[in-house]
């Protein structure tokens, strides 16, 4: 066995197997790890990769023995695992861009949008109150964004956009990003003039969230939206505050 590039090219090769090897390896113990559409990425990025890592095993062993079409064998790995790690990441960002943030609501046919509604408003009352949230919903007919636990409650109404609040971090906005949640319902409202922002999981940020801070990030939103000539939505169990929260959400808000 002799070398048969230059020491510092066997060096070279030496660190990006390595690199290409970490990478890879570093997916594969993800292969299972996942569900969903988090999973088909892994899985491609796994595969891409490995045939990168192939690529450069043969790049660093034809620094000592002649490998027959060496640059064949090389050129094909590189352009599969290049083309393959370009569709899995515009894939991927497809997803968090499907996932994180709302379409615009478009009006057709003879359906024709309600009266505009401004301010801040709660409803407050026990979770069967769920079925006039439901109705309030449809009655406004108004672009709405709903944060919520139950998606599937909203996906049959026309103008709703209903965005999932999970712990699944493949799936939805997670309970603890708070600024994540304001900066999409800003986003909704600058492209959906006089729309409307239901919030319908407060006890579920609450669980994950100390109650000043969840009370400071609707007081902002509430600022944001308002001068928009928006409305927001506050929907809580009143079973889940104490008196003092109680005071403080109805000096921001109007019952409903």
């Amino acid at each position: 066995m002799g070398l048969t590039a230059p020491w510092y090219n066997v060096v070279y090769d030496a660190v990006l197997l390595a690199g290409m090897g970490y990478i890879w390896w570093f997916f594969l113990k993800r292969w299972n790890r996942y569900t969903a559409e988090l999973k088909f990425f892994v899985i491609n990025a796994t595969i891409f990769l490995g045939l990168a890592f192939a690529g450069r095993l043969i790049d660093f062993i034809g620094d000592f023995y002649e490998i027959p079409h060496q640059d064949a064998a090389l050129t094909l790995l590189y352009g599969v695992s290049i083309l393959g790690v370009i569709y899995t990441m515009t894939k991927y960002v497809l997803l968090l861009e499907s996932s994180y943030l709302p379409k615009q609501v478009k009006v057709v046919g003879d359906s024709s949008p309600g009266k505009p509604l401004k301010g801040a408003y709660i409803m407050a009352g026990s979770r069967s109150r769920v079925v006039d949230v439901l109705n309030l919903v449809r009655s406004l007919r108004l672009p709405t964004l709903v944060f919520t636990r139950n998606p599937h409650l909203y996906e049959g109404i026309e103008f709703a956009v209903p965005i999932w609040i999970t712990q699944a971090a493949d799936r939805g906005i997670p309970p603890t990003k708070l600024h994540v949640i304001e900066d999409q319902a800003i986003k909704f409202i600058l492209e959906n003039p006089g729309a409307v922002v239901l919030i319908d999981c407060l006890e579920y940020l609450l669980l994950y969230n100390e109650f000043p801070g969840v009370f400071k990030f609707l007081v902002n939103l509430k600022d944001r939206l308002l001068p928009a000539g928006a409305a927001l939505i506050v929907v809580v169990d009143e079973n889940a505050l104490d008196e003092k929260q109680k005071v403080l959400l109805l000096r921001e808000f109007e019952p409903l």
